[in-house]
């Protein structure tokens, strides 16, 4: 026998019962011994738990950090826009200069057609063999090299042997 037997003065044989074939059933005690139970045992007082102290705010390092990375950024950003417009107004100057190029190219080449044009290439090979005393170079004496320039030669007229 249990404390809680001899307690009420009664003795109970089995805690449990057999309902056929079906499992065992827990025997539920009358309402007024749970209410002795719930009497008799101590009750727990729970203190209340103290929540953490808030702060509304962050601490002075922390700001410091935080405007330091701030002014990193912004003058990071600063920059960046200032490299870009850099970029851009470049990216305009070298359309405009090749623009350039194009036309004193145009031009260039206009020039000397026109010199070549007023040049009498007759005179200056009858001068050059009549008076100079000039005369083609045998095949000893001519010397052919690789040029490591991609030049170009325009050649306007076909020279006279």
């Amino acid at each position: 026998m249990d404390a809680r037997e001899k307690h009420y003065g009664r003795e109970y044989s089995k805690k449990y019962f057999v309902d056929g074939t079906a499992a065992r059933k827990l025997q539920v005690l009358p309402d007024y011994e749970r209410e002795q139970e719930q009497i008799s045992r101590p009750q727990v007082v729970e203190r209340p738990v103290k929540a953490p102290k808030l702060t509304h705010g962050i601490d002075f390092v922390s700001m410091v950090l935080l405007v330091a990375a701030m002014a990193i950024t912004l003058y990071l950003c600063y920059n960046y826009l200032q490299v870009q417009g850099n970029i851009v107004q470049l990216e305009r100057d070298i359309a405009v200069l090749s623009g350039n190029v194009d036309t004193i190219t145009a031009e260039n080449a206009a020039l000397e057609d026109g010199l070549n044009r007023t040049i009498d290439w007759e005179k200056v090979y009858s001068t050059a063999i009549g008076e100079l005393g000039m005369v083609y170079p045998n095949g000893n004496e001519v010397i052919t090299y690789k040029s490591t320039e991609n030049g170009y030669v325009i050649q306007y007229k076909d020279i006279p042997e």
